[in-house]
């Protein structure tokens, strides 16, 4: 089956992050055929077999106290390859999380839209090291709007309460 791994290098950049103010931010989502072949990851990796695209993280949400799933687009402009390997990178180019197995069943990318929907789990660091900033979730957006929407409702209704109580009272 395969898994998603915590790399070393993720391990230690949290763990020196908590309490200090600094931060591991997972940027990106990077595609590989694995050279060719399936594998199982390792702890100690810092780059994927055989990288062949990468893009940028379009969404992200919290799933759990220490799993948030994410969200990336791969056009039909990527080149053809069968995935056989997915690499999640931080802002500083670090291997952060790995995704690969013995037994992954490869899909095949270009000419088509391959979206890549994964759950991060971040089972290696303690709990309440991670957190999600992800003002661009459409979920966290939606949940702004829907709050300040009340908010104005709530407000124009104490308005045309204080109107109507003083044109009866006056």
């Amino acid at each position: 089956m395969p898994t998603t791994l915590l790399t070393d290098i993720a391990e230690a950049k949290l763990t020196a992050a908590a309490g200090s103010g600094t931060q591991v931010a997972i940027t990106h989502i990077a595609l590989g055929d694995g050279n060719g072949g399936n594998y199982g990851p390792g702890f100690g990796q810092t780059s994927l077999q055989r990288e062949l695209a990468r893009q940028p993280i379009e969404t992200r949400h919290m799933v759990g106290n220490n799993a948030w799933r994410v969200k990336a687009e791969f056009g039909p402009e990527t080149p053809s390859f069968f995935v056989r390997e997915m690499g999640f990178f931080d802002a500083d180019g670090d291997l952060i999380a790995i995704w690969a197995g013995n037994d992954v069943e490869a899909r095949q990318t270009g000419a088509i839209t391959y979206l890549v929907d994964h759950v991060l789990s971040f089972t290696r660091v303690q709990d309440g090291l991670v957190i999600v900033n992800a003002p661009d979730d459409v979920v966290f957006d939606l949940a702004v709007t829907t709050g300040t929407a009340i908010a104005h409702l709530q407000l124009e209704q104490l308005r045309q309460a204080d109107v109507i109580r003083n044109s009866f009272w006056a």
